[in-house]
């Protein structure tokens, strides 16, 4: 105790003191308008993440067999549209397969669900590129940061194009879509919400506000990439619907280490195709966050570093117990829909926590 009471406290520059503090020049005040516009195409990115695994648990994602980008944004408006709808959606695997006795009305149902995610791609879409050009327009934008806007434009436009590849994926042959191009469409949003907030906060947190953080550098870019992997496998365990086939925990099928891990071959296959595997190691590698997170946390706690990046260690020790504890709960539970709805929205969350670390620890 004598030795925390001892420790001096970080001290923010004379500068980040000063009353500039609470008057922002013209500049400022567009930086600041620029990331608080990020931050809302980042909250409608996040809401689209949560709402399209929601889709996926309700089995409502092959619901819809177009991809019209300008009249997709027309639901069906009378009992004709809907009944044509519907028939398009009888040709499909998924409805000859498993769902040839839906009545129209549970059709309806997915297909809305479906319909709504689209619709809500198209507003983030929109939200990014008219206000884009808005700030470039205005001389808002610095030619030199360009580049990066039109990653994050691009990004968008291939999220759509890999979503859409995805369903065509569980149009042809099979009733259910690649849990690879599944896995592919997770990771790329990752990467847009990545790329988006990781510009909001250049534009919100100035520079000065950083203290010197090295000693945490390492810990939050490990920690983050290990997120990254473990909520990629998170969507080859849904796109494989691997996590239905254990409700035990520690044990899977009685064992601590199952049979059957490495019955494919050859062997590197089963990271990706094996049910059993796929399981095992997402259940498994969560320890590595979590003990990549308690790292970071006690680093953050023996290191005097700036208020927010002490936050932000907090936080992703805090939503990282959080997310283990649900991902367990889920497990025993059998995979509830709102558990798992929560497992991954908790998961997006640790992400965003995670990602603020490491701007605050590498961009000082």
């Amino acid at each position: 105790m004598t030795e925390i009471a001892s420790r001096p406290q970080y001290q923010p520059p004379v500068n980040e003191l000063s009353p500039s503090q609470t008057s922002f020049t013209p500049v400022e005040d567009v930086n600041r308008a620029i990331g608080r516009w990020l931050l809302f195409v980042c909250t409608l990115i996040l809401i689209l993440i949560i709402f399209g695994g929601w889709v996926r648990l309700t089995r409502s994602g092959l619901s819809i067999v177009e991809w019209n980008v300008i009249t997709g944004i027309i639901p069906p408006l009378n009992e004709t549209d809907w009944q044509n709808e519907f028939d398009k959606y009888k040709q499909s695997p998924e409805y000859e397969k498993i769902n040839f006795n839906m009545p129209l009305d549970e059709f309806k149902f997915i297909y809305h669900m479906e319909f709504w995610h689209r619709f809500l791609g198209r507003i983030a879409g929109l939200s990014y590129v008219l206000p884009l050009l808005y700030f470039l327009r205005k001389g808002g934008i610095p030619r030199a940061q360009l580049p990066i806007y039109v990653v994050i434009g691009l990004l968008f436009a291939l999220q759509g194009l890999i979503g859409w590849l995805m369903v065509k994926s569980g149009l042809e042959d099979r009733p259910s879509v690649s849990h690879i191009r599944l896995t592919l469409h997770l990771s790329g949003a990752l990467l847009l919400l990545a790329t988006c907030l990781w510009q909001a906060f250049k534009n919100l947190i100035p520079h000065e506000r950083k203290a010197d953080s090295t000693p945490l550098a390492l810990p939050s870019v490990l920690f983050f990439a290990a997120l990254y992997i473990q909520i990629a496998a998170g969507g080859l365990l849904a796109g494989l619907k691997a996590g239905y086939i254990s409700n035990t925990f520690p044990l899977m099928f009685g064992q601590l280490i199952p049979d059957g891990l490495f019955n494919l071959a050859p062997a590197w296959i089963n990271l990706l195709d094996s049910s059993p595997m796929v399981h095992f190691q997402h259940r498994w590698f969560a320890f590595v966050v979590l003990g990549l997170a308690i790292w970071l946390y006690i680093r953050g706690r023996a290191t005097h570093v700036a208020p927010l990046l002490r936050i932000s260690t907090t936080a992703v020790m805090g939503i990282t117990l959080l997310q283990v504890l649900l991902g367990i709960a889920t497990v025993l539970g059998g995979m509830p829909i709102a558990l798992a709805s929560l497992h991954q929205a908790t998961a997006v969350a640790l992400f965003g926590a995670g990602l603020m670390s490491c701007y605050c620890a590498t961009s000082s």
